[in-house]
């Protein structure tokens, strides 16, 4: 009788802890459905109000789910509908990869960040035209306070990028662009955004490895991570990129850079400053992936997440690090990287607060007349979606 009043028991309480699994599965499973609807309903109806031909998003959820999204049109010539991994450039978003294989020298102390680049070009004849050449440390150049010009802002460089569409880069001939020009600021006294810092930075990586920077990209993440729909824009024929929309801006290229399958310019000349293209699914992956320190050392993750103030270029609490702007809000500390490349604008982000990361993409820059926010801001009208989403 005991034996079978025992039995009984068990057999009750695998049952009472099978349907409190099922239930629970399906409370999480319609939470998840609601935050997909009301992602997807937000996401149409900012392109609704916005007027850009389309965009992807995707998110990384806490547990590692993955979730993708899709809004209108790829291609409106075509009225080819948007899809969730169709590839677009990742602009300056493109940095945070360049700064994470920084950090893996570091790690395998290859690299000093506080060295002067002097110790890597010091000997070079064109190291002195370069504004605030003899002070400048690694350091600087990944937070940008260094003081070194912009070259994408030099109108002679679009207009022999405009009549030289073929044209290959040297890294050296970017520099060019902004050799004899006055320091924006003093070294390490100022903050000012310079995409020139990066391809100082990638030049340091080849000369530590020898080995060219894409190369080491590939093997160190993008084949680790099987980041697959992530590869450099190195030519002007990039499979699988879809059109993008831009406007009357200082790059002085036609409304649409895509013709014929085939960029307009050869994006080539980017390089570390951005140089890929991508997927937004890919994004909030590396994002992920990135801000988790899942690819170097906790040490390392905190030398790159420490802010420089954006006035002063001194330590903060908010900023920019080394490619990452830090963010304090109410939902926590925030780390992103937006980027724009002619016809497209791109942001990723990751929620400290809810361990989530976002990734948006649009085939249209702000130029065109099409955006009324920012990719970032953009990503931010999320937010309130995963705060209820991640309540207890």
């Amino acid at each position: 009788m005991y034996m079978k009043k025992n039995k009984s028991i068990k057999l009750y309480i695998i049952a009472f802890l099978f349907l409190f699994s099922w239930n629970c599965n399906l409370i999480a499973q319609n939470k998840t459905d609601q935050l997909k609807k009301g992602i997807q309903y937000k996401l149409d109806s900012l392109r609704e109000n916005s007027g850009f031909p389309g965009a992807t998003l995707a998110l990384v959820l806490e547990d590692g789910r993955k979730i993708n999204f899709a809004t209108d049109l790829s291609d409106p010539d075509k009225n080819i509908k948007m899809k969730p991994d169709d590839i677009m450039f990742t602009g300056s978003t493109g940095k945070t990869f360049v700064s994470a294989v920084v950090m893996q020298l570091y790690d395998e102390g290859k690299i000093d960040i506080d060295n002067k680049i002097s110790n890597y070009f010091g000997k070079e004849e064109w190291f002195s035209k370069l504004s605030n050449s003899s002070d400048i440390t690694v350091r600087m150049l990944l937070s940008h306070t260094g003081g070194v010009p912009r070259y994408v802002m030099k109108p002679d460089f679009w207009k022999k990028l405009s009549s030289e569409p073929d044209k290959v880069w040297e890294p050296v001939e970017i520099l060019f662009y902004v050799f004899n020009e006055p320091p924006v600021h003093e070294p390490g006294k100022g903050w000012s955004y310079s995409d020139t810092d990066y391809i100082i930075i990638g030049m340091i990586i080849e000369k530590i490895c020898n080995n060219s920077y894409y190369n080491e990209l590939k093997t160190r993440i993008l084949k680790p991570l099987e980041l697959k729909n992530t590869f450099p824009s190195d030519q002007r024929e990039l499979k699988g990129l879809i059109p993008g929309l831009t406007g009357p801006s200082p790059f002085q290229l036609p409304d649409k850079p895509v013709v014929d399958s085939k960029y307009i310019i050869n994006p080539q000349f980017e390089w570390c400053g951005g140089g890929l293209v991508t997927t937004s699914p890919d994004l909030a992956l590396w994002a992920k992936t990135l801000y988790e320190s899942k690819v170097f050392s906790k040490n390392a993750l905190n030398e790159l997440l420490k802010p420089h103030d954006f006035r002063t270029g001194q330590a903060s609490k908010t900023g920019y690090g080394f490619g990452v702007f830090v963010f304090d809000t109410p939902s926590g500390l925030i780390y992103s990287h937006a980027g724009i490349f002619p016809g497209y604008e791109t942001s990723m982000m990751y929620l400290t607060k809810f361990k989530t990361s976002l990734a948006v993409q649009i085939n249209a820059d702000s130029f065109s007349g099409k955006l009324n926010k920012t990719p970032d801001q953009i990503l931010f009208e999320f937010i309130d979606l995963l705060s209820e989403y991640y309540k207890n």
